[in-house]
C-alpha cells in the first residue's frame, strides 16, 4: 500500500497531531468487532475469485459460476439476475446503471446503461402547483425513465461473457418460481412501505404473505418474473425491448407517463472510456458523465491530497472532508450532465493545481459559506431521500475485475410493477431548476451519483469498490478510501466506520463519533443531525482488495444484506 503523504505545506488548514486519529481508529475497530455480525475475522481473506453482492444468495450464485470456469462477466450477470429476484426493491430489469470492466489484458471500458427520458415527456407536468409533494417526479408513470438494465447486461455478456445464457439465468428463475427467503432488509422496507403496498393489488401480490407484510425468513414467490426470464433465456436479453414493450408502455401510460414501444426499441447502452485520476500514486478509474460520482470523488481526493488525514484529529479530519465534499458535490451538480447534451469541463474539475488552491481556501476553524448545496433541499434528509441502488464487485481470479452499480432509484422505484419487476423512478434524478444542465429533455440521461471504482497500483488492480446511496455514494466512497488508504484501516473496518454527509452547515451523521469531536465541530459552526448507528441512508458498500501475494480481502456492509463469496 502506498505510504501516506505527510506534507509540510499547511495552507490555511494546519495539520494537527496524529495520535488522536490513531486512537480513534482503534476505538472504532474495537467497538465494531463487538457489535456487528460482519466482524473482521469473518471476512474472506483467500481464494482466487470473489463476488461481493447485496445478498448472500446472489454472491453464492456468482461464485458458483466462477467455480465452473465462468469469467467475471458471467458471474456478474448471474448474481445481478438473482438480485433482481431477492432484492427487488433495489434493482432489476426496470432500472439502469454503469459497469466498469478492467480486463486481464489491462484494457478497461465502461458500459453506460443509464435510463433515458421518454420522447413524449411533458415538462409542465413536473411543475403542477397541485402536486405539492412532487409525486410526478417520484411515484407516478411520469417518474419512469426508459429502462437500460437488460441492454446493459446484454452488452456485458456479449463482450465479456462465455457461459451459456440459460445457465446464468437459471438460479434467478429457480428462486422466482420456487420461492426465495425474505431478508432482514426487505422485511423492514416492506413494513415501512406497508400502506403503499396494501393500496396496490399488484404490489401486494409481490410483497405480502396472506395479506400481511412478511417476516424475515418468510418465503415470497415471483412466477411472473420467472416467466419473463425464461423468455429471455430463449430470445436473449435484448429481446426484453420487444417482448416487454407492450406491458411496460401500458403500465407507465396508465399511471400518467409517456413511455411507448418506440422508446424501448430505440434505447441503446453505450461504451465509454473510463474517467481517470490519481491519488497517492494510485490510478482511480470510474465511469464519466452522466455518472458524476467518480468526478466528485476524484475532485474531493485531489483537494485533500496535499495533507495527511492520518495526522489530523477526528474533528479536523471531518471538517476537512466535509468542506472538500461540499465543493465537489456542488461542482458536479453545477457543471456536469449528459455529454450528449452538454460538455462537462472534466479537465478543470480534476486539475490538481486548482484543487490545491481550493484547499488553501478551507479555514481550519470556520465554514466556507459559499459552498452550500445547490437547489432548495432542506438541510436534513427527508424520509424519502434514502435512495436505493445496489453495487456488485467481481473478480474471476484470471485478471478481470468488474465494479458495477445499478438501480431503480428510490426503494421500490416508482411503485409500479410490471410482470414481476419494478419500474424505476429515475426521472427524479433530473434537476428541475431553470438553467440546470440536468433539466429533463427527451432522450437525455439523468445525472447520476453512481461511482463504481477500480483502483490500480501500476497496471494491476488494487481495489474494487462501490456503494448505493444517492449523493451519499460520493461522501461514503471518499470516507472509505481515506479510511483504508490513509488511516490504514482494513477494508472491512473502513466500510464499517461511522459516516457523515455534509448538507450546508448540517452534518448528517451516524452517532458513533466521539462527543469531543461533535463539540469541536459545533464550535466550528456545524450542527449535527444524527441517524441510526448503522443507517441505510449511508448506502451499502462492497469492495475487494487485492494483495500482492495473491490474497483477496473482501469488504461487505452491515448496513444492508451484503455478503462475499469466494471461488477457490
Amino acid at each position: 500500500m502506498p505510504q501516506s503523504i505527510r506534507s509540510s505545506k499547511r495552507s490555511s488548514f494546519h495539520v494537527l497531531p496524529e495520535r488522536v486519529a490513531l486512537q480513534t481508529s482503534a476505538l472504532w475497530l474495537c467497538a465494531l468487532s463487538l457489535c456487528f455480525s460482519t466482524a473482521l475475522g469473518e471476512v474472506p481473506l483467500s481464494g482466487t475469485g470473489a463476488v461481493v453482492a447485496a445478498h448472500p444468495l446472489a454472491a453464492r450464485a456468482g461464485a458458483e459460476v466462477l467455480e465452473e470456469g465462468g469469467g467475471a462477466a458471467d458471474a456478474a450477470l448471474c448474481a445481478l439476475m438473482v438480485l433482481g429476484v431477492v432484492e427487488p426493491q433495489a434493482s432489476g430489469l426496470g432500472g439502469g446503471g454503469f459497469a466498469l470492466i478492467h480486463g486481464a489484458d489491462g484494457r478497461a471500458e465502461v458500459i453506460d446503461f443509464r435510463e433515458t427520458a421518454p420522447a413524449g415527456l411533458v415538462l409542465e407536468v413536473f411543475f403542477d402547483p397541485a402536486d405539492s409533494l412532487g409525486l410526478a417526479r417520484t411515484h407516478r408513470g411520469s417518474a419512469v425513465a426508459v429502462p437500460g438494465t437488460p441492454m446493459g447486461l446484454a452488452l456485458l455478456w456479449e463482450r465479456h461473457g462465455g457461459l451459456p445464457l440459460p445457465r446464468l439465468l437459471e438460479p434467478a428463475i429457480r428462486l422466482a418460481e420456487d420461492g426465495y427467503p425474505v431478508s432482514r432488509m426487505l422485511a423492514g422496507l416492506i413494513q415501512e412501505q406497508a400502506e403503499t403496498i396494501l393500496g396496490s393489488p399488484a404490489l401486494s401480490e409481490l410483497f405480502l404473505v396472506d395479506g400481511f407484510p412478511p417476516a424475515e425468513g418468510d418465503t415470497l414467490y415471483n412466477p411472473a418474473l420467472g416467466a419473463v426470464l425464461r423468455k429471455l433465456t430463449e430470445r436473449g436479453l435484448r429481446a426484453f425491448y420487444e417482448l416487454e414493450a407492450p406491458a411496460v408502455s401500458e403500465a407507465v401510460r396508465a399511471a400518467g407517463g409517456w413511455i411507448g414501444p418506440e422508446d424501448l426499441s430505440s434505447y441503446r447502452a453505450l461504451i465509454r472510456e473510463p474517467l481517470r485520476s490519481t491519488y497517492r500514486g494510485l490510478v482511480l478509474m470510474g465511469p464519466p458523465p452522466p455518472a458524476t460520482g467518480p468526478v466528485a470523488v476524484m475532485e474531493c481526493l485531489n483537494i485533500i491530497e496535499a495533507l495527511d488525514p492520518a495526522s489530523l484529529d477526528e474533528p479536523a479530519r471531518i471538517h476537512l472532508l466535509a468542506e472538500a465534499l461540499k465543493k465537489a458535490l456542488r461542482d458536479r451538480g453545477k457543471r456536469c450532465g449528459d455529454p450528449a447534451f452538454h460538455a462537462s469541463p472534466l479537465d478543470s474539475l480534476l486539475d490538481k493545481d486548482l484543487a490545491r488552491r481550493i484547499l488553501e481556501r478551507i479555514h481550519p476553524d470556520a465554514l466556507h459559506h459559499n459552498w452550500p448545496p445547490l437547489g432548495s433541499r432542506p438541510l436534513w434528509p427527508p424520509e424519502s431521500d434514502q435512495g436505493n441502488t445496489t453495487h456488485l464487485c467481481v473478480s474471476d481470479g484470471r485478471g478481470t475485475v468488474i465494479s458495477l452499480t445499478q438501480s431503480i432509484n428510490y426503494f421500490f422505484g416508482a411503485g409500479l410493477p410490471c410482470n414481476g419487476y419494478l419500474l424505476n423512478n429515475q426521472m427524479a434524478d433530473f434537476t428541475f431548476l431553470e438553467g440546470s444542465l440536468n433539466l429533463p429533455e427527451p432522450g437525455k440521461r439523468p445525472r447520476s451519483s453512481m461511482a463504481p471504482l477500480i483502483l490500480l497500483e501500476g497496471d494491476r488492480p488494487l481495489l474494487c469498490l462501490g456503494t448505493p446511496g444517492g449523493q451519499r455514494i460520493i461522501s461514503a466512497t471518499v470516507q472509505i478510501l481515506v479510511g483504508h488508504l490513509d488511516l490504514g484501516l482494513p477494508l472491512q473496518g473502513a466500510i464499517e466506520a461511522p459516516r457523515f454527509h455534509p448538507l450546508g452547515a448540517t452534518l448528517v451523521m451516524e452517532p458513533r463519533f466521539s462527543e469531543s469531536a461533535l463539540a469541536a465541530l459545533d464550535r466550528i459552526g456545524y450542527r449535527s443531525y444524527p441517524l441510526k448507528p448503522m443507517d441505510l441512508y449511508f448506502g451499502g458498500a462492497h469492495g475487494i482488495r487485492f494483495h500482492h501475494e495473491g490474497r483477496i480481502e473482501c469488504g461487505v456492509d452491515p448496513r444492508r444484506d451484503g455478503a462475499a463469496s469466494l471461488a477457490p
